[in-house]
């Protein structure tokens, strides 16, 4: 295994070259001193190359704050990788270290399967609408209803799902026929919940395709009654290219609070649901044997804590399924802090003992919500946000794993 990963790092420069002149060509040149103004490409200095897997830093930047792959998504095309986050400015306080007035979206690209990154800026490939993490001011465009079906079979499709703001929403959508290069939208989402009123959809990136106009979607829903307020997880679907909307249930029981689903189908009528709960924190787990219509619920996979949290679920090349998230307080888990990994290999019924992917090196409570991809040789890429705060450097980073499944 260590042959195998060697190599990968020995040839990385010749990589680097290859990746810094095809952006060159496209006009996005990286600079060792960029202007303020100036969207900085960055490939990735940092590897961390042991037996059997490799850690990179996807993007990292004194006096930056990264974070939550989870909210916006990640998608790939062989060994193309593309995943959102957000990037703000570093703020010493208690919580999140950033300053939200500053957060704004981006993208990081990879071309060889996560060892290299370039940054991308989300405005300018399209996502134009703010939100209370993309700062936009005047440049924000309000979201408009779509009039054309989406082709949710075209080979580089991909869809977003951006939330305005955390606690009401709205939520609007953008899809993209080039690997995210660029984006049409904000779109509305407009989904009628009967006699629910909910104070707005406030959702991420979690999606099913079902065929070219067909697709599955698992929303975060807000509701608050008097001082009350709650999140529930509701599931969705259109049968014609995301012109109409229609819900089809609610996943776990009301006033639970609970969001970030991740979803996988198991068969033409299975849906697998695993969600986020918090107060107390927990990873629930949800089966559909009627295709999203009802859902029975399944013993919880994993054990979490700290306010929980996103499960990133993952069908592997042996046909077992994955479950990464991460674990927030050092006491949970023996090895402490970090990004745990789980297996199933009867359809998500049990799951293995954790195993840790990524930890041990000086991480707070500041980390997790996992993006996974599949790479063509079996390898699973997980992408998260990261720090080693303990260990003297206070900054938050995406981060990236790259390893052969157990």
């Amino acid at each position: 295994m260590r042959k195998k990963f060697n190599n990968m790092y020995k040839s990385r420069p010749r990589s680097i070259l290859r990746s810094l002149c095809l952006f060159i060509i496209v006009g996005s040149v990286y600079s060792c001193k960029p202007n303020k103004d100036e969207e900085k490409d960055h490939v990735s200095e940092d590897l961390d190359v042991s037996e059997n897997k490799m850690n990179v830093k996807v993007f990292y930047e004194k006096g930056k704050y990264a974070g939550w792959p989870a909210n916006w998504g990640s998608w790939n095309w062989g060994n193309e990788i593309l995943v959102g986050f957000t990037l703000a400015d570093h703020l010493d306080k208690p919580g999140h270290t950033y300053d939200l007035y500053s957060a704004y979206s981006k993208f990081a690209r990879s071309l060889d399967g996560g060892t290299s990154w370039l940054i991308e800026d989300a405005y300018e490939n399209g996502i134009t609408g703010a939100t209370f993490e993309h700062n936009l001011g005047d440049k924000s465009k309000k979201s408009t209803k779509i009039t054309k079906e989406m082709d949710f079979l075209n080979p580089e499709f991909a869809l977003t799902f951006r939330m305005k703001d955390f606690t009401g929403g709205p939520t609007s959508f953008y899809y993209s026929y080039n690997k995210g290069k660029s984006w049409d939208g904000p779109f509305k989402l407009e989904v009628d919940f009967g006699d629910r009123k909910p104070l707005g959809i406030v959702s991420r990136t979690d999606y099913i395709i079902d065929s070219s106009t067909e697709m599955t979607a698992f929303l975060t829903v807000a509701f608050q009654e008097g001082e009350m307020k709650w999140r529930e997880v509701a599931c969705m679907r259109t049968i014609d290219g995301g012109i109409t909307w229609n819900h089809l249930s609610w996943i776990g029981e009301e006033r639970v609070n609970s969001g970030n689903p991740a979803s996988i189908r198991l068969g033409p009528s299975r849906i697998l649901a695993i969600t986020r709960t918090t107060n107390p924190a927990r990873m629930l787990s949800f089966v559909s044997e009627d295709n999203g219509h009802t859902w029975n619920q399944l013993a919880d996979p994993v054990k979490v804590d700290n306010n929980g949290n996103p499960p990133a679920l993952l069908r592997l090349k042996d046909g077992r399924l994955s479950l990464t998230y991460g674990i927030r307080e050092s006491e949970t888990m023996p090895n402490g802090t970090g990004i745990y990994i789980s297996y199933s290999s009867d359809e998500g019924k049990t799951w293995s003992a954790p195993e840790l992917v990524r930890g041990e090196d000086g991480a707070n409570w500041d980390i997790g919500y996992p993006r996974t991809v599949l790479l063509p040789d079996g390898k699973v890429v997980a992408m998260y946000y990261y720090n080693n705060a303990n260990n003297g450097d206070k900054f938050r980073y995406i981060a990236a794993t790259i390893f052969e499944p157990n």
